[in-house]
C-alpha cells in the first residue's frame, strides 16, 4: 500500500509532466505560426502531445480519491482550455479578410484605415506578439473608439494579460450596441466563469448560454459551455451535447480526436454512474 507521501510525490511528478506538455504545446503553436513546421509535422507532434496529456490525466484520475485530487484534475482541464482558447483565437484571426501572413511587414502600406490597422493587430496577436498587437489596437481605438472588432480584440489582449475587469468593460461596450454579439458574449462568459464567485460564475454561464442559443457557426461557444458543464456543473450529458455540437462546426483537425476522446470518456462515466 502506497503512503500519502509517496502519492503526493507521484502526483507532483504528474503535475510537472502535465505542465511541461502544456508548455510544449504552446511552443509548438509558436513554431507552426512562424512557419518552422509543416502541417503534417504540426499535426503529428500535437497529436502526440495530446495523447500523452490524456494518458497523464487518466493516471491521475485513477489515483485520485480525495477532493484535492479532484481539484488538481480540474486544474488540468482549465489549463488545457487555455490552450483551446489560443487555437480559437488563431482561427478567428485567420478568418479575417485582408490578413497578412505572420512575419510580413506591417509598415509602409498605402491603406492605413482603421480596418487595415486592425488586420495588422490581429496578425500580431495571432503571432503571439501581444505588445505589438496592443499598441496597434490602441491606435485603432483612438481613431475609431466604437469599432466592435477592435474592442473585442482589445478585450482578448486584456484577458491574456490577466486583466479581466478591463476585458469585461470593453465587451460590455460592444454588447450595449449589439446585445447578441456572439464573440463578445462567448468571451465575456468564458472570463466570468473562471472568477471564484458563485454569482459571477452564474452570470458567465448565462452569457455562454446566450451565445449557444444563437446557434453560432463557430465552435468556441460550444467548447467553453461543454467545459463549464463538465467541470463546474458536473452535467456530463450537457457537456457531451456541447462537444458534439462543436464537432459539427469543423474545429481544427488536431482538436477533433481530443474532443472525441473526451466525449467517449464522459459516456463511460455516465454508464458507470448508472450501474
Amino acid at each position: 500500500m502506497s503512503t500519502p507521501r509517496a502519492e503526493t510525490v507521484n502526483d507532483e511528478k504528474l503535475v510537472e509532466e502535465q505542465e511541461f506538455l502544456l508548455r510544449s504545446l504552446d511552443d509548438l503553436e509558436d513554431e507552426y505560426t512562424n512557419g518552422d513546421l509543416s502541417d503534417k509535422e504540426y499535426e503529428t507532434l500535437r497529436n502526440d502531445y495530446m495523447r500523452r496529456l490524456a494518458a497523464v490525466a487518466r493516471t491521475r484520475k485513477g489515483e485520485a480519491s480525495t477532493a484535492t485530487d479532484q481539484r488538481s484534475r480540474s486544474r488540468f482541464w482549465w489549463l488545457l482550455a487555455i490552450g483551446v482558447t489560443a487555437v480559437i483565437a488563431g482561427i478567428a484571426v485567420a478568418q479575417f479578410s485582408g490578413l497578412r501572413a505572420p512575419g510580413d511587414p506591417i509598415s509602409g502600406d498605402i491603406d492605413r484605415s482603421p480596418r487595415s490597422r486592425l488586420a495588422d493587430a490581429q496578425n500580431l496577436f495571432f503571432a503571439d506578439d501581444l505588445e505589438g498587437a496592443r499598441e496597434v489596437v490602441e491606435e485603432v481605438l483612438r481613431d475609431a473608439p466604437n469599432m466592435q472588432e477592435a474592442l473585442v480584440l482589445s478585450a482578448r489582449l486584456h484577458e491574456r494579460s490577466t486583466d479581466p475587469l478591463s476585458a469585461v468593460r470593453q465587451l460590455d461596450q460592444v454588447l450595449l450596441v449589439e446585445p447578441q454579439h456572439i464573440e463578445a458574449l462567448t468571451l465575456r462568459g468564458w472570463i466570468l466563469v473562471r472568477v471564484d464567485d458563485p454569482e459571477v460564475r452564474e452570470e458567465g454561464i448565462r452569457n455562454l448560454d446566450e451565445a449557444v442559443a444563437l446557434e453560432p457557426d463557430t465552435f468556441d461557444a460550444y467548447i467553453f459551455r461543454g467545459l463549464v458543464a463538465r467541470e463546474l456543473q458536473g452535467d456530463l450529458g450537457l457537456a457531451i451535447e456541447m462537444y458534439q455540437e462543436a464537432l459539427k462546426r469543423s474545429p481544427p483537425q488536431a482538436m477533433q480526436p481530443q474532443l472525441k476522446q473526451i466525449i467517449d470518456e464522459m459516456r463511460v462515466e455516465l454508464g458507470s454512474g448508472s450501474e
